[in-house]
């Protein structure tokens, strides 16, 4: 009775304290509270809101925080709705029929393909499949289009099951569309799918767009374990354009007898990539012949797609690259986390423009240990781009090409008119390395390059020649444990020689500045959530989102966001 009557008590002081450092309505209602002290009373794991699978008062914390950032939202996505003259056929494996009509809930269609024979083409009609229902088929080989971008062709879902249709293609692709008569204006949203009877043996592909398709939007969809989960490409018959994924989670791809992307794009004009994961594609434990290798990745942009625009994703753990944006593009405020070369900006044909900006970089690794990567930012033949406002935090490779940003590529391939402003590299390993002779109008300038453990030189020409090409004004830069703060060829430089020989302007020691707080690691992020201390459960909570239960704690802006406040240069 003591015990019961004690815990009470921390239970109740522990909540008290809980409310009172809520911020104003941000209370759960009575009603709320009630169940959640019924559910902890009980020793109901339902009130095991930080997901470590032990019931403690700090629990009730976390549900605070829960109601703070309710799930759900539905700012940010795209809004769509049956046009007046729209046909809406509903889906259900579970409780329907396909010789009823399909067009109400009550009496649904009990197969995607019944449904799909009843569309018309070019008009905006929807097909909705039940929430939480299994559907064992393949999506058909879509040919049908919606009227217009305002009024798309439609396949989501219905129902208050917070579980997304989840949409089993045996050992055989989710769809394709191919051809000469082009998809337009078609909406997949809302839906799941997976391979769930593919072997070593089977490449089945997911999603796949070939020929002059144009405006397809999927979004809230998660897309798991093909070959290549995304395929968008232009072909004999013209170029598509208009692709737009967002929101969703492209997950695991791998295979045996070809190369393995996460998403592959090429010959197509105009590619949105918005607020995704792509998670561990191009490699799967376990299968022989599915080891990770340098060919495959999480996003894979071939040469030929124009408008490309990667912005707010959570891009991590691939075989290979992070992003290859091969045709150059805008990459903006995503995080990468853990791939073993996190972005490589330009091609080995024609040069190409873009701009990485406002992107965090974290946790370089190998691709196996005879394949030593843990690379940050990659540039060759461009023609112009901007680099600013990147945060390169903490390798966890010891290989010495760990390169925080370097320019690669032989004298065949120009590097020019380059802008590299505003970064901070942190305990990269390596960190600025001029590899390629033939650059031409480089500037270097307000940068902060911090290393306190590896003692390796801040900026590195392989060439004397390249010293010529660089601008560099305003950085800052901290080596310990070292007087060899940059290298020329074999020949390292302090800081005041290095005022002679590279003729750069103001730059300064870190002298008594400090950033704001550098303890910020991915396991540190997870603890803000109440979460154990491992990234594992940020990643595999930001897999497990959708639009039902989404929470912007685990999307990429918010944990861009956390990295980006806590190493700001502090006087």
């Amino acid at each position: 009775m003591l015990y019961t009557y004690s815990r009470t008590i921390t239970i109740l002081l522990t909540i008290v304290l809980s409310f009172m450092s809520a911020r104003a309505g941000a209370q759960p209602t009575a009603a709320q509270f009630k169940l959640w002290l019924a559910y902890y009373s009980q020793g109901d794991l339902r009130a095991d809101y930080n997901y470590d699978g032990v019931l403690t008062p700090l629990d009730f914390s976390a549900f605070l925080q829960n109601y703070d950032n309710p799930p759900g939202q539905t700012s940010g996505w795209t809004q769509l709705s049956p046009s007046s003259d729209s046909r809406v056929y509903y889906v259900s494996s579970s409780q329907g029929n396909d010789s009823w009509s399909g067009l109400s809930a009550s009496r649904p269609l009990r197969t995607i393909a019944a449904a799909y024979d009843k569309l018309r083409d070019g008009k905006p009609d929807w097909i909705k499949l039940r929430s939480g229902d299994y559907f064992f088929e393949a999506l058909p080989s879509w040919k049908k289009s919606g009227r217009s971008k305002a009024e798309p062709m439609v396949l989501t879902n219905y129902g208050s099951s917070f579980r997304r249709p989840r949409i089993y293609t045996g050992s055989t692709r989710a769809m394709r569309a191919t051809g000469a008569k082009p998809v337009e204006h078609l909406c997949f949203v809302g839906l799941e799918f997976t391979p769930h009877e593919r072997t070593r043996n089977d490449s089945p592909g997911g999603i796949q767009f070939i020929g002059p398709h144009k405006d397809i939007l999927i979004e809230d969809c998660q897309i798991r374990g093909y070959s290549d989960n995304l395929l968008f490409q232009g072909d004999e018959n013209g170029r598509g354009s208009d692709f737009r994924v967002r929101r969703s989670q492209i997950l695991d791809s791998w295979a045996v007898t070809q190369h393995s992307q996460g998403i592959y794009a090429s010959q197509i004009d105009g590619l949105l990539l918005e607020e995704n994961i792509f998670d561990h594609n191009g490699w799967k434990e376990g299968i022989a012949g599915a080891e990770p290798t340098i060919f495959n990745h999480n996003i894979y942009v071939q040469v030929g797609v124009t408008g490309l625009n990667v912005r707010g994703n959570i891009i991590s753990n691939a075989s290979s690259h992070g992003i290859q944006a091969r045709s150059g593009g805008q990459i903006i405020g995503n995080l990468f986390y853990r791939n073993a070369i996190s972005l490589l900006l330009g091609q080995e044909g024609a040069p190409v423009t873009g701009t990485i900006a406002e992107n965090v970089i974290l946790a370089g690794k190998d691709i196996a240990p005879d394949l030593r990567r843990g690379m940050g930012i990659h540039l060759q033949n461009l023609s112009s781009a901007t680099i600013r406002d990147n945060l390169i935090l903490r390798n966890e490779t010891d290989t010495g090409l760990s390169e925080a940003i370097a320019f690669i590529g032989d004298g065949r391939n120009q590097i020019r008119n380059v802008v590299i402003e505003r970064n901070t590299i942190y305990n990269w390993l390596n960190n600025v390395m001029i590899e390629n002779e033939n650059i031409r109008n480089i500037t270097f300038r307000n940068n902060v390059v911090y290393d306190s453990q590896n003692e390796r030189p801040a900026v590195r020409h392989r060439f004397s020649s390249t010293l010529d090409d660089i601008t560099a004004t305003g950085n800052t830069y901290k080596i310990t444990g070292t007087n060899r703060w940059f290298r020329v060829q074999n020949t390292y430089y302090t800081l005041n020689q290095w005022l002679n020989v590279a003729e750069e302007s103001n730059p300064v020691g870190f002298g008594n500045r400090h950033f704001f707080d550098d303890n910020r690691t991915m396991t540190r992020y997870a603890q803000t959530l109440l979460l154990p201390p491992n990234p594992t459960y940020v990643i595999n909570a930001a897999r497990g989102q959708n639009r039902d239960i989404w929470d912007e704690a685990y999307s990429g802006p918010k944990m861009v966001d956390f990295f980006r406040q806590g190493y700001k240069l502090v006087n």
